[in-house]
């Protein structure tokens, strides 16, 4: 997915907004060969936004030993909901592309609550790379 305005550039930095999920994790793996070109890799985690998995820092590790420049990154949600801070950090990380795994939650759960995807398809102005 792309901002209707056209980046300087697409994956220079990438921020993988990781919270565990499968399908999070799926769209890591889909995302090696652009990770690979990638000259910085920030693994991004929030504080109460994760289910049971691999931590940040797990996934930065394996990362790294696949020889792709990466490092974990813990934030604070601050009242924010889970896309907003996705997008806000980010941006504030100079990312240029964004990998996440799309609609961890039911339906039903999106349409009542909404939900992280939802929030990033309508107000992202950078790239993002999403799958579920």
């Amino acid at each position: 997915m792309v901002p209707p305005s056209s980046p300087a550039s697409i994956g220079t930095t990438i921020v993988i907004a990781w919270n565990g999920s499968t399908e999070t994790a799926r769209t890591v793996a889909l995302s090696l060969p652009i990770l690979e070109k990638a000259s910085r890799v920030i693994v991004l985690t929030w504080d109460g936004w994760s289910m049971e998995g691999p931590s940040g820092a797990e996934l930065a590790l394996r990362l790294r030993r696949k020889g792709i420049v990466a490092e974990a990154v813990t934030r604070r949600l601050n009242m924010r909901s889970p896309g907003e801070a996705i997008l806000e950090d980010a941006t504030a990380l100079h990312a240029d592309l964004v990998v996440k795994g799309a609609y961890t939650k039911s339906r039903l759960q999106q349409l009542i609550f909404g939900g992280a995807t939802s929030h990033i398809i309508t107000h992202a102005e950078l790239p993002v790379l999403l799958a579920h």
